[in-house]
């Protein structure tokens, strides 16, 4: 994970600066190389955590003709790069081959990864800049008075109009002409990311031109699968009642059996990566060739998420390493008559020990490393309003207070975790079906209504949580990697129809997101398959139920003076 930065000046007589504050921020997403470049009226600064590589590749990376910032990694390369080599150079030198634009997009058709970059074509004085079609890196862009900004993070020093970046493809500037972008969509573009075309041409005060589609491979290309045809209602109405019988029946079944296959041999690849692509030191001996220390962690709820991918990446992490199973408590608010509960035993926390006993009782050999992190009130006041509403900036909302504060201090952990990556189950439940409104949906309107609510759902993911627990997670020095928004996990679970991957027949905690939970059942979970969905801003007790998620939080609306 790194922390770029780049300003342009439309005065060719005002320099750009980076501010001591912004410079803090994104020194604590890359504490290990930085480095600065001035050109022409450019200021690029890159901040880079060590994650893979032989050694720490200093940013931004530069030649006579091309200077690039890459914040992110890049997955099934095996064929083409080294495994000594890193991202950011290996992508370098892709792009210095290219002699003509249609090459550049050819890169970008065929690159897999959560990413987001930003390259200067030092020749024609052009800027090109984008996220991942799945948003998973952050990337703000920023309209100053006198210039106009890309950073992974912001303080928002300054009167600004500021946003995430839309993660809607390759943009393009001309630095002699502010007033209008380019945009190679990653695809054609429909009512809702044209709408966000249409608030980014608003803030940034610039008309757009869409050119040609990028159109990467995996996005249009049909899964490599066997059709399948099943129907999870079907199955359920011929199988046993008690819920370890059903599971049982439903293993049993041909049909079931060879989407399960399809489905772990993708997962169990995107875990293998997130986890075996970092660095051979933890994040306290970047100085040692080597060390025994914990380089994993899952913030852990001991749901069945999060406990899926702490069982994966037992396979794939050597076994005398510990990996950290990171657990986040809050402080209950006191209300009128009732007095504090500072047992710290919140629903997350019964769960994640439950479930921490389970791991034990299936991988005894592996040294896991339950942290359990307790943060009263007044450490949550500080916090958040000394630092953390930094993080979570432009957003605004009480929703994202509470997820971003949870996310921070798990990371976080009061100092104690070396990890260098968090393991997160972002993203299944968008895939599986595990929200209530997906219920309602079905409740509504059949399989139609919930097909269209899932949709709508995955098409809202990135600007939902996905930078911003970037954000807030890479400020602790951790990568987040989310090995169920993969590219090809995500197009093959997608490619399922909702009544093969859910049914609401079955109760809360049985009926949602079925498959994954038999997956979990194979697996040899079994109190982890039986667990309801609980939103993390409940589960830790950081929120209360009272609260209206979508409002303006009085601690994020200070960052903004607009507001």
């Amino acid at each position: 994970m790194c922390g770029i930065f780049c300003a342009i000046s439309e005065d060719s007589h005002v320099s750009c600066e980076l501010h001591s504050k912004l410079n803090t921020l994104l020194h604590n997403r890359g504490p290990d190389v930085q480095h600065t470049l001035a050109i022409d009226n450019l200021l690029l600064a890159g901040n880079v955590l060590w994650q893979q590589g032989a050694t720490a590749q200093q940013q931004p990376i530069s030649n006579d003709q091309l200077v690039l910032l890459f914040n992110g990694d890049l997955y099934n390369l095996e064929a083409e790069k080294e495994a000594t080599q890193s991202d950011s150079t290996w992508l370098m030198n892709q792009l210095i081959a290219c002699h003509k634009e249609e090459q550049l997009l050819t890169i970008f058709q065929r690159i897999e990864g959560p990413y987001c970059l930003i390259l200067y074509n030092r020749l024609q004085k052009v800027l090109y800049f984008c996220r991942d079609a799945l948003g998973r890196n952050s990337l703000i862009i920023e309209r100053q008075p006198n210039s106009l900004q890309l950073l992974s993070t912001s303080c928002h020093l300054r009167q600004a109009a500021s946003m995430e970046l839309p993660p809607l493809g390759l943009y393009k500037l001309q630095l002699d002409d502010l007033q209008s972008c380019v945009l190679h969509p990653w695809q054609d573009l429909n009512k809702d990311t044209s709408q966000q075309l249409q608030q980014l041409e608003a803030a940034m005060r610039w008309r757009t031109k869409v050119a040609c589609a990028i159109a990467p491979k995996w996005l249009l290309n049909a899964p490599a699968t066997t059709a399948v045809s099943y129907d999870l209602y079907a199955l359920v109405a011929a199988a046993g009642a008690e819920q370890q019988q059903l599971y049982d029946d439903l293993l049993a079944l041909e049909q079931l059996q060879q989407t399960l296959q399809q489905f772990a041999e993708l997962l169990q690849r995107s875990v293998a990566q997130r986890v075996q692509h970092t660095a051979p030191v933890c994040s306290k001996c970047t100085a040692r060739g080597s060390c025994e220390h914990a380089k994993i962690c899952v913030l852990f709820s001991g749901g069945i998420d999060c406990s899926i991918l702490a069982l994966l990446a037992h396979r794939f992490v050597p076994q005398h390493e510990p990996i950290e199973l990171i657990n986040v408590a809050f402080e209950r608010v006191a209300t009128a008559g009732v007095a504090v509960d500072s047992s710290w035993q919140v629903p997350d926390r019964l769960t994640a020990q439950q479930s921490y006993e389970e791991l034990q009782r299936l991988c005894p050999r592996r040294q896991w490393q339950l942290l359990e992190v307790n943060v009263t009130r007044e450490q949550l006041k500080q916090q958040l309003a000394g630092h953390i509403h930094q993080l979570i900036y432009p957003l605004q909302t009480v929703l994202d207070e509470s997820l971003g504060c949870a996310f921070w201090f798990a990371a976080n952990a009061d100092g104690r975790s070396t990890a260098r990556v968090a393991l997160l189950g972002s993203g299944a439940d968008e895939l599986f079906g595990g929200y209530t409104r997906h219920r309602n949906a079905h409740r509504r309107g059949g399989n139609d209504a919930l097909q269209l609510e899932l949709q709508l759902d995955w098409q809202r993911i990135p600007a939902r949580n996905l930078a911003r627990d970037d954000r807030v997670i890479a400020d602790c020095g951790k990568t987040a990697r989310a090995p169920f928004i993969e590219e090809h996990v995500a197009q093959f679970v997608r490619s399922l129809a909702p009544q093969q991957r859910c049914c609401y027949a079955l109760p809360e905690g049985v009926g949602d997101k079925l498959l994954l939970r038999l997956y979990g059942y194979s697996l040899g979970l079994r109190d982890a398959v039986l667990l309801k969905k609980r939103a993390i801003q409940f589960g830790s007790r950081i929120a209360d139920k009272k609260q209206q998620a979508n409002q303006i939080s009085e601690y994020l609306r200070v960052v903004n003076p607009e507001s």
